[in-house]
């Protein structure tokens, strides 16, 4: 006899609960439901506290309509009679939502089921219809004003591109695709493509996910013209199978190859060294040249992008065994340490973006990832290669044994520790540096070329094992005595650097020992460079015409400063001869004239003081113990890795071998058990005279293990008859009490029960029982 299979009241618990996600989402499906029902507009009402959609499309024309699509989940489409739909599923994500009242011409379809379960209340008034289908709700959890923006801004994220007019609050939330301009076109989509960013992608119009950058080496948007085949929830696409998914896909796929060559090598993306990254690990055809060419890796000091092959060349360049060693910041705030130590050339230090990149959550994942890397390596070149001979795994060094044994040491210096010349150098910077600091942080330059206003900051000198220049944020910037020094060789160049590092000091607003650099930083100093920088090449004008004079009133006309006054004086007449304007004569500015002030040595003295209370002056560090110290505390970190996931191995095991056990004892015990009973029915109808089959099961359940007489007694008053409604109602092994049957409403089943507590929620019966008796109270 042949048999249809059935559905369990659970799949429709499934079907509304479990694929129910964002109120957003739900609503989205009843707006492609009025897609589907050729609607040309949706009016959407979104409200803390319930919602209403209305369209205008063709509703429910029968009672049969209503019974077979809105009744029944799962009734499919016939072919090109929908957009979106495909098994009328999606309607049911609201049902978990909200108590809902669906009006359709004649009909109105009432749906509640926290009350109701999976029924629902039809009724028909033929003298109040409603054209198209308008459906109005209650939320069951009431919406804060947070959650009521953010489900705003879903739903117009959602229908962005939509082929049909959709109001939401009383504004126009769908576009037309047509109307906008696009990077490319064709018949089965619209392509539009960015540098940076996901790739959002619109069937039809409806958002359907957001790709992630590194899928693709760019950014973009796609809205396809075509059907785009999607899973039963619409959440991803089936690329694989889909045709329309694989032409865009082709398509899209060139333009990002495109924008990567139109922006060359000297531009590259963050989605671009994602996508390197993870084809260096899945082995691209083209795996040698991204390894020599591609960005992947990001290293301190100041995030520089470079290749494995230099990243690895680094490594092997800075510590000397075989492979070098690197060490990787795993944690953010741990950045600012990381550029100290990096700068200082101890270690390579990995920027914690890197991991991100490689899908890496620790320093020993991205260990084994570059395992990983040179092991595909060796499969796609000569084995006698340099480069297959290089492939050498790089130590990895604790990082926290290098943050503890780093300690900055900063100093602030005098004058004094500069000798002659480089002093008279420093003594006129000193003074242009002052003013232009004043210009950066808000003053402003008058026409006599002094400044007023912004930040009075001391211009200091001091040593630093960690920076080139640091400032407290308010009171002084301290440039490195080492950088000064150099002043007497190349004098313009260290003065313009200096300059430089003015302008990043003040981008910092703060105390730059303790802060990093974020895009904010980036930005300010940005900012600061470019639209000071008139000022700036002003100053450093001056600068060069104080120094020279300072010289030339010693009788020095010669040397590199003046090889490069003489170049500016050159300039200046000729620009004059051809009728231009001539440079600045900065001769008579009040800053070129006026005698440099004499540093504070007091406020040198209590900077100092400050700097040993915080613990900068130390003595050095022996960096090579450090390092070795640094590698084998990350070997013993690994082998500590390796036997706690060995010994979980081993419990998770033991755990299934003891599970295995349990379930064999548990077959056993109810091998032996089905047998005592079958022992126990023959024994049963041997005593009473009757045939095997008439011992059921509800007299087995009374009568088994009884004596004799006992048995005969029972059969005479059969007590089975009178408690069948608890056996209905009880579980096997789990019986209701009294007082929970109390609760029971006459004609409800075992069956109806659970259907209703699964409904509205509820896992166990009794609760659902104890639940609905304090709302019918309430």
């Amino acid at each position: 006899m042949r048999l249809p299979f059935e559905l369990d009241p659970q799949i429709i618990h499934h079907i509304i609960y479990s694929q129910a996600g964002s109120i957003g989402k739900a609503i989205i499906e009843l707006l492609m439901n009025a897609v589907d029902a050729q609607a040309s507009g949706v009016v959407l009402t979104l409200a803390r506290d319930g919602f209403e959609c209305r369209d205008n499309g063709n509703g429910f024309a029968s009672r049969e309509d209503v019974v077979r699509y809105f009744g029944r989940f799962g009734t499919p489409h016939n072919d090109g009679d929908a957009t979106y739909g495909r098994f009328r599923l999606g309607c049911g994500q609201i049902m978990a939502h909200a108590s809902t009242t669906w009006r359709s011409n004649a009909w109105t379809m009432t749906v509640d089921t926290r009350s109701m379960g999976y029924n629902y209340e039809l009724e028909e008034n033929e003298t109040l219809t409603v054209s198209g289908c308008t459906i109005s709700g209650q939320w069951y959890e009431p919406m804060t004003e947070i959650e009521l923006m953010s489900a705003v801004q879903e739903i117009c994220d959602l229908v962005r591109y939509t082929p049909v007019s959709v109001e939401l609050n009383g504004r126009q939330i769908s576009r037309d695709p047509r109307s906008e301009k696009w990077d490319f076109e064709d018949e089965v989509a619209y392509y539009r493509v960015k540098a940076e960013g996901s790739v959002s992608i619109y069937n039809q119009g409806v958002l359907v996910r957001h790709d992630s950058a590194h899928q693709w080496g760019a950014g973009g948007l796609i809205v396809s013209k075509q059907v785009i085949g999607l899973n039963i929830s619409r959440t991803e696409i089936l690329r694989k199978t889909c045709p329309v998914w694989k032409v865009i896909a082709r398509q899209f796929g060139r333009m990002a190859d495109e924008l990567a060559s139109r922006l060359g090598d000297h531009r590259k993306t963050e989605a671009r060294r994602e996508k390197s990254a993870r084809a260096l690990l899945a082995g691209d055809p083209k795996l040698e040249e991204i390894f020599w060419k591609e960005e992947a890796v990001t290293i301190l000091p100041g995030k520089r992008h470079i290749s494995m092959t230099e990243f690895l060349s680094r490594c092997r360049s800075t510590v000397q065994q075989p492979g070098g060693a690197f060490t990787v910041i795993e944690d953010a705030y741990d950045v600012p340490k990381g550029e100290v130590i990096a700068r200082s050339g101890v270690a390579v230090a990995v920027h914690p973006q890197t991991l991100s990149r490689f899908g890496c959550y620790s320093s020993q994942d991205f260990l084994d990832a570059v395992q990983r890397i040179q092991n595909n390596l060796r499969q796609v070149i000569d084995d006698t290669s340099y480069l297959a001979r290089s492939l050498v795994l790089p130590g990895l060094i604790a990082f926290s044994t290098l943050r503890d044994a780093y300690i900055e040491r900063t100093q602030i210096l005098t004058e004094k520790d500069l000798d002659k010349e480089n002093r008279r150098a420093w003594n006129t910077l000193r003074w242009c540096l002052y003013h232009y600091a004043r210009v950066c942080t808000g003053g402003q330059r008058y026409s006599t070329g002094q400044s007023r206003g912004g930040k009075q900051f001391h211009i200091l000198i001091g040593s630093s094992n960690s920076a080139e220049a640091w400032t407290d944020g308010h009171s002084y910037i301290a440039f490195n005595v080492d950088v000064v020094r150099r002043l007497k060789k190349e004098p313009l160049n260290v003065a313009s650097y200096i300059f430089n590092l003015l302008e990043h000091e003040i981008a910092h607003e703060g105390d730059s020992l303790e802060c990093g650099h974020d895009e904010a930083f980036y930005q300010r100093f940005h900012d600061i460079t470019v639209n000071r920088s008139e000022t700036r090449q002003r100053y450093l004008h001056i600068w060069l015409m104080k120094y020279t004079t300072s010289l030339e009133n010693e009788g020095k006309t010669r040397g590199k400063a003046w090889r490069e006054r003489y170049l500016l004086d050159r300039a200046g007449s000729g620009r004059e001869k051809k009728g231009l304007p001539g440079l600045e004569d900065v001769s008579n500015d009040p800053v070129m004239t006026s005698p440099v002030p004499a540093e504070d040595t007091r406020f040198i003295d209590v900077q100092n003081m400050r700097l040993v209370q915080t613990g900068l002056c130390p003595p050095p560090v022996d960096w090579n113990d450090v390092i070795i110290r640094g590698l084998l505390a990350q070997q013993e970190l690994a082998e500590e890795q390796r036997q706690d996931a060995e010994i979980q191995r081993r419990q998770e095991a033991e755990w299934r071998r003891q599970s295995d056990d349990d379930y064999a004892a548990w077959q056993a015990d109810i091998a032996e058990q089905e047998t005592w009973q079958e022992h126990e029915r023959h024994r049963i109808a041997g005593v009473l005279q009757i045939p095997v089959e008439t011992v059921t099961e509800n007299v087995l359940y009374w009568l088994m293990g009884e004596e004799d007489v006992a048995i005969r007694r029972y059969w005479a008053e059969k007590p089975w008859e009178t408690a069948r409604m608890q056996k209905i109602l009880s579980k096997p092994g789990l019986p209701y009490s009294d007082d929970m049957l109390a609760l029971v409403k006459p004609g409800e089943t075992a069956w109806l029960l659970e259907r209703n507590a699964a409904a509205a929620g509820f896992i166990h019966v009794t609760d659902y029982l104890k639940w609905r008796a304090e709302q019918e109270k309430g």
